[in-house]
Formats: structure tokens, C-alpha cells, sequence
């Protein structure tokens, strides 16, 4: 996995991934998720979800459609940019949040560069979007970022692709269980990292992908007694978390120390 320069100590036991942003106290892949976790040191990563808009500009939403999140209804990609943008993206989470917008991706580039690394999942499983490895590839090359982010899918052909277009972006792939011949799929995609439930975590697979150089991580863990086991268990491990606040105050209850 690719990481900012303060971040590149290795021997630290635990990486905290804020999952879109503080999503326990803030709306989910809002720019007010975002700030909120780059406002605490301790979190490494951030992890956000990307669409395209019918009108082809990425936009961060974790569903395929808008009413969870928002006040509208529909499929993401059935809107233009314009018409996302109108709507409210925080008020359905808390009233103090009213107002916040479905965000671009490059808004979320420009927030967090040189300041965070970037998980930027493409939604490609329920709808497949053509196109979106480029243009998602292209907004990270004009930012130079290309050391700030890693791309992930459960598509497997898609993180393929954006591996031959850039490969100097680190892909990863998602699973939910555990796949047979793991290594091979992740050989065929050219993916670097690996991201699955933590139910699914075992000493083997971890030992295994160790051994193929592969960073594993896994979501999403917000219990803390969970998430203490697991970073005893499993030093080194990406642990992805709606409440990273939680997981920094585990961190300092335990001894442990945060990349």
C-alpha cells in the first residue's frame, strides 16, 4: 500500500481507516466526514466511495441510489451533476448537518492532499460504469496523487484496468468471505492490498497474504473490544471503522500506537 511520507513506519501495530470519513458522527462520504478525520492525526486513511453522475463526473456516494443518504430519490447516475449537487446530503443524519452536498471526487482530492491517503472504492458491482477507471485515474494524475490513493473494487476486470492505465496507483481488491484461489485473483488484477469482513480474518490468510506482500485489512470493525483483539492478534492490520474516535481512544487505553 502506498502512504504519505509521515506515515511509512512500519513497525506501528495498527492503521485506523476513518469508512467514508467519520461516519459515526457525521453524514457518510460528506465533505463534514472528511474533515472531521483529517482533523485527528491518528487516522491514516481515508476510505470513500465513487459513482459517476449521468453526466459522467465522479461524485462520492456509497449507494447505487440516493435515497439513504439523501433527499432525493432515484439512481445516482440517472442525475447530472447539477441536479446532485442540489441535494441535501447531511439533514437525514442529524439536523446540524443540513445542507451538505454529495461532494466530487476531486473536491476530496483537493481536501486531503498531503494530508491523508485516500481509499477510493469504484462502485461497480451492482452497475457498471464505463469509463470511471480513467476519469477517476486522470482527476488523481492532475493532483499528483498518484502516491496518495489506492483504488479498490469487488470488480475484479475493473481493477485490472486501472492497474495497465497507471500502475503506479495501488489497487486492492474487496471481498465479502473467503475466496478459493486468492492469490491467483489478486495476481490476474495486479492488486497490491486485499480489503474483506473481519469474520473472515484467519492467521492463515494472514500469514498467506504476508507472504505474497500483500496489505490486508479489514471492515468493518466498530466494537472496540473487537477491534482490540484484532490489532493484538494481528499487529500491522488495516482496520477500517465508522467511528475512528473510538478506535484512537482503544488505541491509547491499550498501549498501542496509531500509523
Amino acid at each position: 500500500m502506498n502512504e504519505m511520507s509521515q506515515n511509512t513506519n512500519r513497525a506501528l501495530p495498527l492503521t485506523i481507516v476513518a469508512h467514508r470519513g467519520c461516519s459515526g458522527t457525521a453524514p457518510e462520504n460528506t465533505l463534514a466526514a472528511f474533515k472531521l478525520a483529517l482533523e485527528e492525526p491518528g487516522i491514516a486513511i481515508i476510505e470513500l466511495d465513487v459513482h459517476l453522475s449521468k453526466d459522467g463526473v465522479p461524485v462520492v456516494i456509497h449507494d447505487h441510489t440516493l435515497e439513504r443518504t439523501t433527499n432525493g430519490a432515484g439512481r445516482v447516475d440517472a442525475h447530472t451533476l447539477e441536479e446532485l449537487r442540489g441535494l441535501d446530503a447531511g439533514g437525514k443524519f442529524a439536523p446540524a448537518f443540513a445542507g451538505e452536498r454529495i461532494p466530487t471526487l476531486e473536491e476530496v482530492l483537493e481536501l486531503a492532499k498531503g494530508r491523508c491517503v485516500l481509499h477510493i472504492e469504484l462502485k461497480m458491482l451492482a452497475q457498471e460504469y464505463a469509463g470511471i477507471e480513467e476519469k477517476v485515474i486522470a482527476l488523481v494524475q492532475r493532483h499528483g496523487m498518484e502516491q496518495e490513493v489506492v483504488l479498490s473494487s469487488f470488480n475484479h476486470d475493473s481493477m485490472k484496468l486501472a492497474h495497465e492505465l497507471d500502475p503506479s496507483i495501488a489497487t486492492g481488491l474487496i471481498f465479502l468471505g473467503k475466496p478459493l484461489l486468492l492469490a491467483e485473483q489478486l495476481r490476474y488484477a495486479g492488486a497490491a492490498s486485499l480489503s474483506m469482513h473481519h469474520a473472515f480474518l484467519t492467521r492463515e490468510l494472514a500469514d498467506e497474504m504476508a507472504e505474497l506482500g500483500i496489505d490486508l485489512g479489514v471492515w468493518t470493525v466498530n466494537d472496540p473490544a473487537l477491534l482490540a483483539r484484532i490489532a493484538a492478534d494481528y499487529p500491522g492490520m488495516r482496520i477500517t471503522t465508522d467511528y475512528p474516535e473510538r478506535a484512537l481512544q482503544v488505541v491509547r487505553e491499550h498501549g498501542l500506537a496509531a500509523r
